[in-house]
């Protein structure tokens, strides 16, 4: 396996879940660590420098919600894995940080795509090479944003979400149509949900005002529109 593969930690106290995804992973080109608790997951943190942590809720010890809370701190992306199928649960688990939230029991190849897109491995477009608004600037070869003159961080999910809503400047585009562009799935439960938590820490990065957002706008619904006067070259 190469050394500059992708790492990542699963993290769960089931054993058939960390050798499945561990299977799973590594087939795909992964370097795979397992934790099954809390406590050793954030050792393992601390000793490494993952791409992505794969996050159980459930956990003996210290429970997923704040073992989110401390990887934070560490900036290490992480998906929420979990048999907790509540909205409310996908809901708390996105604003304690997470990039991403899975139910079990999962799609093998959904679940591959979604930690390819947060692991940056979805390749960006090769034309155009720039996409320019009034305010918003990428470069979709560096994948570098620039707003009002400054470089914005974002992650690779609200990325995604941004170049998709510039590249159709004025459209309108539903909720299926994000869900199916961003994440490459088409539906599970909660997932409007989903969107508009990434669409608000989005526009929490770029507008001027964010509760009262002039850049990316609802249309009541129907979905959401990037505002027209977008340029490409």
């Amino acid at each position: 396996m190469s050394e500059s593969a992708k790492k990542i930690l699963v993290v769960d106290d089931e054993p058939h879940i960390l050798n499945l995804l561990q299977f799973l992973l590594s087939d795909e080109g992964y370097r795979v660590t397992t934790a099954d608790s809390g406590e050793s997951a954030l050792e393992l943190s601390g000793d490494d420098d993952f791409d992505l942590v794969i996050l159980d809720l459930a956990l003996p010890g210290i429970d997923g919600f704040s073992v989110c809370r401390r990887l934070q701190n560490q900036s290490i992306p992480v998906l929420m894995l979990s048999s907790y199928d509540e909205d409310n649960y996908v809901v708390s688990g996105l604003e304690t940080g997470a990039l991403d939230y899975v139910r079990k029991p999962f799609n093998h190849r959904e679940l591959i795509l979604r930690v390819a897109n947060l692991v940056g491995r979805t390749p960006p477009e090769k034309n155009p090479k720039l996409l320019i608004s009034d305010d918003v600037r990428i470069n979709l070869d560096t994948e570098e944003v620039i707003c009002r003159g400054s470089i914005v961080r974002l992650t690779p999910t609200e990325y995604l979400l941004l170049r998709l809503l510039m590249s159709r400047q004025g459209m309108v585009l539903s909720c299926e149509e994000i869900l199916h562009e961003v994440w490459g799935a088409d539906e599970w439960d909660g997932y409007r949900q989903m969107i508009k938590v990434n669409i608000q820490r989005l526009r929490n990065k770029i507008e001027k005002t964010p509760g009262n957002p002039a850049i990316i706008v609802n249309q009541w619904g129907r979905g959401y529109r990037f505002v027209p006067g977008v340029t490409i070259s």
